[in-house]
């Protein structure tokens, strides 16, 4: 057990004495969400349910909601204070570790949960979208702004800008449909795509191929199955963003999902400079082409403008 895990199962009991969920924004967040009556929700690190009445309301009596966390004395207060929501059930488990049903869950809520596992980020998020349903909804949220949850850790960013967690969303197969940053809340709703066979999710290590280089041949890219791949989703998501139009939808809502492709495209943009440095440049440098380098001051200006 390590010491967040005790952490939490001693403070438990405590919890929601010192820790007060604001009802107002918990209630603006199901508002942004649309969770449709009959929906099956994980509430994954549930803690003490603070959220669990609301997305028991939400998805309604032909729906079913599961408070998950790690935690067992996080899950015996939630119990205790919600056990008489029918429509409920409590699972305590490692989210690392547990084995979720595939394409089982049609909602999967994350309140205040991100940066308990933002070292482990690629992992969790795979396992949560294998165990979405086609077109499946990823919410994450917290009830307060990012500035403060980044202070309660330390001081640590293990709660990125939104536009850097959307971006990691979307290489990973999903589409951005909200995503706030506000200074009250931070809430990113998105939904599943592509196939689970597709999934790459932006944080992921790549391997580091310049040991095996060739002293004489074309300068090589390491990462284009990478690249095409987001610019797949890219397309994907330009191309809904299309029909958003078409079907009349709000102004604020396109720009939310362009703003959404800008960092996408911006975020491509980084992988093939970082490529061309670690891999291409170092080419050059070996064989003294120096039109190489020189070629990449002027992408590097190009880029920064």
């Amino acid at each position: 057990m390590d010491k967040e895990h005790v952490f939490f199962e001693n403070y438990a009991r405590n919890w929601d004495r010192d820790r007060k969920a604001d009802a107002s924004i918990l209630s603006s967040f199901m508002t942004l969400a649309g969770i449709r009556p009959g929906s099956d929700i994980l509430d994954a690190g549930c803690g003490t349910g603070v959220l669990l009445p609301y997305l028991s309301a939400a998805t309604g009596d032909e729906g079913r909601v599961e408070g998950f966390d790690y935690s067992q004395q996080m899950i015996d207060v939630a119990k205790e204070k919600f056990s008489y929501l029918a429509n409920v059930t409590f699972t305590t488990g490692d989210v690392l570790k547990y084995a979720f049903l595939k394409k089982h869950y049609d909602v999967v809520c994350c309140l205040n949960f991100y940066p308990h596992i933002a070292e482990h980020s690629r992992d969790v998020i795979r396992r949560l979208y294998e165990a979405l349903v086609p077109g499946g909804m990823l919410l994450i949220m917290h009830d307060m702004p990012r500035k403060a949850v980044n202070a309660i850790h330390g001081g640590q960013p293990v709660l990125p800008p939104v536009d850097v967690l959307e971006e990691r969303l979307i290489s990973a197969g999903f589409s951005v449909v909200i995503a706030m940053d506000t200074e009250q809340f931070y809430f990113i709703k998105v939904v599943k795509n592509a196939d689970e066979s597709d999934f790459v999710y932006d944080d992921e290590e790549q391997p580091d191929h310049r040991t095996a280089r060739a002293l004489h041949h074309a300068y090589h890219h390491t990462e284009t199955k990478r690249v095409l791949n987001r610019l797949s989703r890219i397309t994907g998501h330009v191309e809904a963003i299309k029909r958003m139009i078409e079907d009349g939808r709000d102004c604020s809502d396109v720009l939310v999902q362009l703003a959404a492709v800008h960092s996408a495209v911006a975020g491509v943009s980084r992988v093939i400079l970082k490529d061309h440095i670690d891999h291409c440049i170092v080419d050059a440098i070996c064989e003294h082409d120096a039109d190489a380098v020189e070629n990449l001051k002027k992408a590097i200006n190009t880029f920064v403008k």
